[in-house]
């Protein structure tokens, strides 16, 4: 069986949540603030304002960058994407494909208030997305913290004490649904966006149970760094999906021109807006 009907491959089927950052401008979102999930590492915080705070982040974040990589493994083999992403919450987000099974090297998706776009540099083919409005930081911070409220009604959550993500301290969170969790696909929170992944192993009709979930989120700026995902079919095996930055950067200064894109000249170039 070759690798790709064997492993949990990272097959992006959709986004299915318009969290900011890497997203097409949606639903608008409103006024809305969490309690600080209070960065004293010597205190434990409330894991109800650390979850809250994975979707709202602190204040004080200006600017993301850095190195992000997606695993699959069904405890045999495992694939891998390595990606570098650019953002500046909650509507500016760029990101290229460094490392990828089933995408091309240097395939960008950028992001702003504006304007999406999607370069896949195999084909040199371009597509871009105008909203008809232009999306603000604070109708989307709005919308997130309603997510986050609803998402607190979904699920437990375990405070498990910090461990170090990317050279930052991380608050460390068990998620347990209330009620059982079975999706055809499965959601990553991690990096300002939840995609749903497809294992190309299992059939479309299959049903599959949320095992575990884990989420690291940065103590000083409340930001997710990591997100762990245990996954089992109907047969019982089991998959990890796992997202962690390898290398991150907080307020470096990321400029305007990071979050706009002109696509190479002889481009094949697609409007679907």
């Amino acid at each position: 069986m070759g690798r790709s009907h064997s492993v949990a491959v990272l097959c992006i089927l959709a986004v299915v949540l318009l969290l900011g950052g890497c997203s097409v401008p949606g639903e608008p979102l409103g006024d809305g603030s969490t309690e600080d999930p209070d960065a004293n590492l010597d205190h434990e915080p409330d894991p109800e304002a650390v979850f809250e705070a994975a979707f709202v982040h602190s204040d004080d974040l200006e600017d993301v960058s850095g190195v992000r990589t997606t695993t699959a493994t069904d405890g045999t083999e495992t694939a891998a994407e390595v990606i570098r992403v650019h953002e500046r919450p909650y509507v500016d987000y760029r990101s290229e494909v460094l490392e990828s099974p089933t995408a091309t090297d240097g395939t960008i998706y950028v992001s702003n208030a504006t304007t999406t776009w999607w370069y896949d540099a195999e084909s040199n083919s371009a597509s871009y997305y105008e909203a008809d409005e232009p999306y603000g930081n604070e109708d989307v911070r709005a919308a997130r913290a309603e997510q986050a409220e609803r998402q607190l009604e979904m699920y437990d959550l375990e405070y498990r004490g910090t461990e170090t993500i990317a050279n930052r301290d991380a608050h460390v969170l068990e998620v347990e649904a209330r009620d059982e969790v079975v999706e055809d696909g499965i959601s990553l929170l991690v990096g300002e966006t939840e995609f749903v992944y497809a294992l190309e192993t299992v059939d479309p009709a299959d049903e599959l149970a949320v095992h575990q979930q884990t989420i690291w989120i940065d103590a000083e700026y409340a930001y997710p760094l990591k997100e762990e995902l245990v996954v089992e079919r109907p047969d019982g095996d089991r998959h990890t999906l796992t997202e962690r930055f390898d290398e991150v950067t907080f307020n470096a200064g990321v400029d305007d021109e990071t979050f706009a894109f002109d696509p190479p000249e002889d481009a094949e170039v697609e409007d679907v807006s």
